[in-house]
This record gives structure tokens, sequence and C-alpha cells, in this order.
């Protein structure tokens, strides 16, 4: 059980291809001597946060990826011919009301063989740096942390359950899992989506955890947002509108310093524009480091 106190966390939210930015909030803080000694991440927050906890380097990380073509990634569910024969048995032979679907568009195999990769296999109970994943139980409705045995909160979090013993790539694959998009992870009898469906920016984790002072960085997008063209930018979008409802009662509740990186227009494609995300981040912690400092020193 967690007894450690801890000086400063931070904590990642959801976001999508914003969560680049997270990459260049890192960077500015690291670059000025400011280390999180604790992290915590929800959906693209939980990439980046296993990314520092899992001490990455970001620099080699980003050449690794410069090759590397998204769609590559993708793994559908059902391959586009058989798509096409499945509809017309269903559409001929079977009444609509009957048809039985795919639990997601894609299966995340290609995804969570990359972060295996990435992050060298490493389990949580081996890291320089706690780290904390939030996902959900879809059928239970119970948020689901993957943590590391000794950062279990003594005090008992409500409808909360810890897992101790996955990987790294485990527990983000399940973090970002957008319903509807990816194929529920199943761990250890939990069937888990993206965690930004109750906790999209999860510094209660991190006030469980003991850490004396906590850094939000908030992804959120009130105005606009980008257009939606596609059933893809439908639930990614209908994600990121309740997670952004969501976030306004978590910080409401939860003290500590927030930042949010002003990103907008951002489609949810934008793959293209990952360093121009990463340089928002960059401009965001660069205008709120004297603020930051001043937070950590009081």
């Amino acid at each position: 059980m967690a007894e450690s106190t801890f000086r400063f966390g931070l904590a990642l939210s959801g976001g999508g291809i914003r969560g680049a930015a997270h990459l260049g909030i890192l960077k500015t803080l690291i670059e000025n001597g400011i280390y999180p000694d604790i992290i915590s991440g929800t959906s693209a927050g939980s990439i980046v946060s296993a990314l520092y906890a899992a001490d990455v380097n970001f620099n080699e990380l980003a050449k690794k990826f410069k090759d590397i073509n998204p769609v590559h990634l993708l793994d559908p569910t059902i391959p586009g011919v058989y798509t096409l024969l499945l509809l017309y048995y269903y559409w001929t032979k079977r009444p609509m009301l009957n048809w039985t679907f795919p639990k997601g568009l894609l299966k995340g195999e290609k995804i969570e063989s990359l972060l295996e990769d990435v992050l060298e296999r490493k389990h949580f109970n081996n890291l320089k740096v706690p780290l904390s994943v939030v996902s959900v139980d879809i059928n239970s409705g119970q948020t689901v942390i993957f943590c590391p045995k000794n950062n279990v909160p003594r005090k008992k979090m409500n409808n909360t359950v810890f897992i101790t013993d996955q990987s790294l790539a485990v527990a983000v694959r399940a973090s970002i899992s957008l319903p509807g998009i990816f194929i529920p992870k199943v761990v250890k009898g939990h069937t888990l989506v993206d965690g930004g469906i109750k906790n999209n920016i999860p510094v209660d984790i991190l006030h469980a955890q003991k850490a004396k002072k906590v850094i939000g960085v908030d992804l959120g997008v009130s105005e606009n947002r980008a257009k939606v063209d596609s059933i893809v930018d439908i639930l990614m979008a209908t994600i990121d509108i309740m997670g952004d409802e969501l976030s306004y009662y978590i910080r409401k509740e939860n003290p500590g310093y927030y930042i949010y990186p002003d990103i907008q227009g951002i489609g949810y494609k934008d793959f293209d524009r990952i360093p121009e995300i990463i340089k928002y981040g960059e401009i965001a912690a660069k205008k709120e480091l004297p603020n930051i400092i001043e937070y950590l020193s009081s």
C-alpha cells in the first residue's frame, strides 16, 4: 500500500491527437529541471505518461516515428472484401435488427505490439517513476487503474479497481480504447475502454497517492472544435465532449495547478500536424513556467 509522499505529481488528460502537446510540455519542464516524481494519464495522456515513466528518450522516439505511417498501425476487425460479403448476406438473409456487429472497428493489436516495443516491455513494478493509467470497465462501470503495487492507495477509492501485474503497453492499450473504434481490451475479467469516459484528467489518483503538489494538463477544447466528417470523428468528438464536461467537476474537487494549452481546430486525423502540436505544448509550458515554479516552491 502507498506510504511514500511525492513532491510533485503530473496528470495528463486525454485529447486524441492533441495529446502530442503533452510531449512539448514535458520536454519544456525537463529542460528547466522540473521532473515529476509521480505521473498519471488517461487515453492520449496515458501514452505520454508511460513514455516518461519508462524513461524513453523523446528525441530518439521522434526519429523512430518519423517514418511510420499511422495507417499501417490500423488493423480493421473485418477486412474490406469480407465486409461487403457480410453486408450482402445480412441484407438479403436476415432482418437488420438481428445483425451482429464487431465490438470495434479496429483490433488494436498492432498498436499494442508497437507499444510493447517502444516501452521495452516494462511492467509497473520496475519503474523509477510511479505511473497510474486510467481505464473503465464498460460492463461494470468501474474505474480501473493500472499502477505499481506499492502505490495502491490505502484509502479505498469509490467504484475503483487497481491492477498491478500488467505491462505498460497493456494498460495504455486499455486506456486508449475509444468505444466503437477499438475493440475493448480484456484484462483479468474486465472489459476495458477509454478512461476519458469517467476521468479524463486523473489528478485525484495523484492526491490519493500522496502527491504534495499536483499539476494537471487539460487538453479539452470548448471553442473552435474541429468539424466532424465521419463516424470515427463523431465517436471521438463524443468522448471529447464528455471528457470536457467531467473535467470541470474533477478540477473543482481536486486542488492543483492546471494548464490549458490553446489547441483549437485540430482534426481527429491530423497526424501530419503532430510536430506543430508538440510546439503548442512547448509554448504553453514556457508561458506557464514562472507560475509553475512559484506553485511548486510555495
